[in-house]
């Protein structure tokens, strides 16, 4: 006889299958039988199945027929005080297996022997004590349980000569054999350690893992059916420990779990060791969130609901953290009485992690309904007002208007208006924030001297204007948005960075103040309380400050000319919230990108960037001057300059309007200089240009637009003073660390020195120049050209560069005149005679209409690096 053991899903009836095939192929006659939990009752029910499993003689199914008398016990009986079975009825059964036995061996295989009815196990022992000499082999299957306690059977069958089979799970490396078998060697490296770690081994859940990885999915269907199908096969006790074991997760103990689901902590730990014996706990907790994740979503929702109910309370009453029992609150959608609202309450006001925030803004939102008061509930709504500052300000919409109402009608105190107003202005509604400031300003009590302050020094630096409506002291910071204003600013941006805290200061407040830092040449500071702030928006999960500093940190990255990064980081902040929740300030990140992909030369890119909604209110604010400045850009490097002017003359028009006319903040002279250059409009940009430089002074924020207004204005003027005025701007520039504007600035001294006939001077600085190229992710010489300067001579229609109507020799020769080569030094290059490269030049300058080397398109010079490459190219 072979018993064999195992736990949950273990494999032991796939083992007695293995036997029962060896049995049919060896010529045994084959009994079958599987004990059920629901035939437990029915006496000699697994006989009756033995019996009839096999194609038996008519005569012998007639004796055994006669033999079996199969009944149910009654509803009321014991099945532990079962009568004994007739010693005629063990004695003849146990006979005619013995008779079969004499004629060919005989396998008995019982499956889940532990259901076996009382009669069927007395005759089952009764022919284990007579079948010593018989060609029998009784195999057996039963669970192994956590559990001391073993029936008569079980103690009488081991008493007994017999083989005992343990079950347990597969290794590791066994898993990787399965898998490598099944699969293949790749998925023995890929999918083995995975598989292993989510089933911890066990065969049944191996097998379902691999046929979903067939199917193309990770942990899917056949997965979760299999876990649910044998976590219902065991015990009824074990599933409702499972279910109650995936309810409290963390908090889970025997003693919580036997009171959530009315049972004893004996008998729920003897459940957890059958869970953690198949391989699916570790540590008292599921291996892993799949397996969690499926018992959950087997739950009806009556039964969810319960169960989360009674959790709460559970956990209330032990004094766990309010996070804790909210997040039961919130799976019940209950509220079960006061001491639930306060919980809700505690539970969004507590700091926070990652995984929190989203669970007590659905806590707030729970509280508001259920809450019966109306005073509490506008206290609710304003926690979850503050709230959606931190993570989601678009969460706060559908709240705003009745404590708008409230605010008008005096109710709020002044500390509890603020977020309010707050989320107005961030949403550009500024006829409500006007009306709340002026209910505001004849309430009772005194508002928070900081969030007035702060909430001052955004309005200002977002709308343009004073906030004039919070007078006292209260408003004794307000920011300066005069004309030269960024230094004057700088108090008030320090003011609010010293005393930064995140769950106090505003976002767009500290954005501002980030980048009043940068535009006043204060980029290292400002780049310190980046990082600062950042780590800290990060430690407490602050989704909408770690938007606001990642567009900062884009914009300090477009202001260096690092157009990869600036892209990159813009884009994260813009995906880091919804779009409705970046109300007016999305044009932040937005422009960002348009100016780096503009810059990179993505005009397709630009284009689908500025296709994109934004709210209206955005244009009566700063950062509508900055899309105006975007999209003019974006016109310019396009070739649509009267559509460039259009917008930046709205530009500064608005700017002029605002009394905001500050260079450092958008340089609008400059970008119209730009346009009536390519128009060929000198005179004006000259006049432009001359004004601007007339409005900057020494500081150190004015450092970096000098420079670019000053490569701008040498553009507009003769060579001898387009020289003087380049290497001016470039040392300034180089001050800035602004990678792209420098190198500009190098290109077009470059072509300068280029059409002055300074030949080694320009190919010096042509090179300096594709350097800090490199560094924005221009791709050639001609990408770094100033977008502003105008064309000498009209462009064939050919190609803009001429590069087309030249044969591949002359676009070598001529790419490297332009570069600054001599003649030698282009034959040595190409490894040709002098006289073949004055041939070639002399046939270049005649197809582009021009008469002298400096002439040849700047365009021209980028692809000098490549020519003599290409001319050793084998054909």
């Amino acid at each position: 006889m072979v018993l064999i053991t195992g736990g949950l899903a273990s494999g032991k009836t796939e083992l007695l299958g293995a036997v029962a095939e060896f049995a049919n192929e060896s010529g045994a006659l084959l009994l079958t039988a599987a004990g059920a939990r629901d035939e437990q009752r029915l006496q000699m029910g697994v006989m009756w199945q033995l019996l009839h499993s096999a194609s038996l003689p008519p005569e012998v199914v007639d004796r055994a027929t006669s033999l079996i008398r199969v009944e149910a016990l009654d509803d009321d009986a014991d099945d532990k005080a079962v009568r004994p079975t007739d010693t005629g009825q063990l004695h003849g059964l146990s006979a005619l297996v013995l008779e079969l036995a004499r004629t060919r061996p005989v396998v008995i295989s019982v499956d889940d022997v532990q259901f076996a009815d009382h009669a069927s196990l007395q005759v089952l022992l009764y022919l284990r004590r007579r079948m010593r000499s018989a060609r029998i082999f009784m195999a057996l299957t039963e669970w192994a349980r956590p559990s001391l306690l073993r029936s008569v059977f079980h103690a009488e069958v081991v008493r007994r000569p017999h083989r005992r089979i343990m079950l347990g799970r597969v290794s590791r490396d066994g898993v990787a054999e399965l898998v490598e078998h099944r699969l293949g060697a790749t998925s023995r490296v890929e999918l083995a350690p995975r598989c292993y770690q989510i089933t911890g081994g066990n065969p049944l859940l191996v097998q379902a893992l691999i046929e979903d990885h067939r199917a193309g999915a990770g942990a899917g269907e056949t997965f979760r059916q299999a876990l649910l199908d044998c976590l219902h096969r065991w015990d009824p006790d074990l599933i409702r420990v499972a279910i109650g074991l995936a309810v409290l997760n963390e908090h889970a103990t025997p003693e919580l779990v036997g009171g959530l689901l009315g049972m004893k902590p004996t008998t729920v730990t003897q459940m957890l060791a059958v869970l953690d014996g198949a391989g699916l706990l570790r540590s008292g907790r599921f291996r892993h969130p799949e397996i969690r994740t499926t018992v959950l979503y087997s739950l009806t929702t009556e039964l969810a609901t319960q169960l989360h109910a009674r959790a709460a309370e559970l956990l209330y009453e032990q004094g766990a953290e309010p996070i804790e029992v909210a997040r039961h609150l919130v799976g019940a959608d209950a509220v079960p009485g006061d001491w639930a609202l306060r919980v809700l309450r505690q539970a969004a006001e507590q700091p926070l992690g990652s995984g929190d925030v989203e669970l007590a803004g659905r806590s707030l939102e729970l509280a508001i309904r259920e809450c019966g008061d109306e005073s509490e509930r506008r206290c609710l709504r304003i926690a979850l007002v503050r709230w959606a500052w931190r993570f989601n300000p678009a969460a706060a919409a559908r709240h705003l208007p009745s404590l708008h109402d409230a605010l008008r009608a005096g109710v709020l105190a002044r500390h509890e208006a603020m977020p309010i107003i707050r989320h107005l202005l961030w949403n550009g509604d500024l006829q409500a924030a006007t009306e709340s400031l002026e209910a505001l300003a004849v309430t009772a009590g005194r508002a928070d001297a900081r969030a007035v302050t702060e909430l001052t020094f955004s309005y200002g630096w977002i709308y343009g204007s004073p906030l004039r409506l919070l007078a006292g002291k209260e408003a004794a910071r307000p920011p300066a948005v005069r004309r030269g204003a960024i230094e004057d600013g700088l108090s008030g941006a320090e003011h609010v960075l010293q005393g930064s805290f995140l769950g106090d200061t505003i976002p767009e407040a500290g954005a501002i103040a980030l980048l009043l830092l940068e535009y006043a040449g204060e980029r290292r500071k400002a780049l310190f309380w980046h990082e600062t702030l950042l780590g800290e928006a990060e430690r407490r999960g602050s989704t909408t400050w770690q938007a606001m500093l990642q567009a900062v940190r884009a914009a300090i990255a477009l202001r260096q000319g690092k157009l990869l990064e600036a892209d990159d980081q813009a884009k994260e902040a813009l995906n880091a919230l919804h779009p409705q929740s970046w109300g007016v300030l999305v044009g932040l990140p937005l422009c960002t990108r348009v100016l780096a992909n503009t810059a990179l030369h993505r005009h397709g890119k630009a284009t689908e960037l500025l296709d994109q909604l934004v709210p209206d209110a955005m244009f009566d604010t700063v950062f509508g001057l900055h899309y105006l400045h975007a999209s003019g850009h974006h016109h310019l490097a396009a070739g649509r300059p009267l559509a460039a002017l259009d917008d930046f003359e709205r530009c500064g028009a608005l700017m002029k309007e605002w009394d905001l006319d500050i260079p450092a903040a958008v340089p609008w002279r400059t970008d119209m200089a730009q346009a009536h250059l390519r128009l060929g409009s000198t005179g004006k940009a000259r006049v432009l240009l001359t004004e601007q430089l007339g409005r900057l002074g020494p500081g150190p924020s004015d450092v970096r637009l000098r420079g670019i207004t000053l490569r701008v204005k040498a553009a507009a003027g003769p060579v001898p003073e387009r020289v003087l005025l380049l290497q001016e701007a470039v040392q300034l520039l180089e001050r800035c660390d602004d990678h792209r504007e420098l190198a500009y600035a190098l290109a077009d001294l470059s072509q300068a020195y280029r059409e002055q006939g300074e030949l080694s001077q320009a190919r010096l600085t042509a090179r300096r120049a594709e350097q800090e190229g490199k560094v924005c992710g221009a791709t050639s010489l001609a990408a770094l050209l100033s977008p502003g300067k105008p064309n000498s001579k009209p462009a064939r229609p050919e190609h803009a560069n001429g590069a087309l109507i030249l044969s591949d020799a002359e676009r070598r020769v001529a790419s490297l005149a332009a570069s600054g080569h001599t003649n030698r030094e282009i034959g040595r290059k190409l490894y040709v005679t002098v006289s073949t490269v004055e041939q070639h030049l002399t046939s270049a300058y005649r197809k582009l209409a021009i008469t002298r080397r400096a002439d040849l398109p700047m365009a021209l010079a980028g692809e000098a690096e490549t020519t003599a490459a290409e001319a050793l190219a084998p054909a």
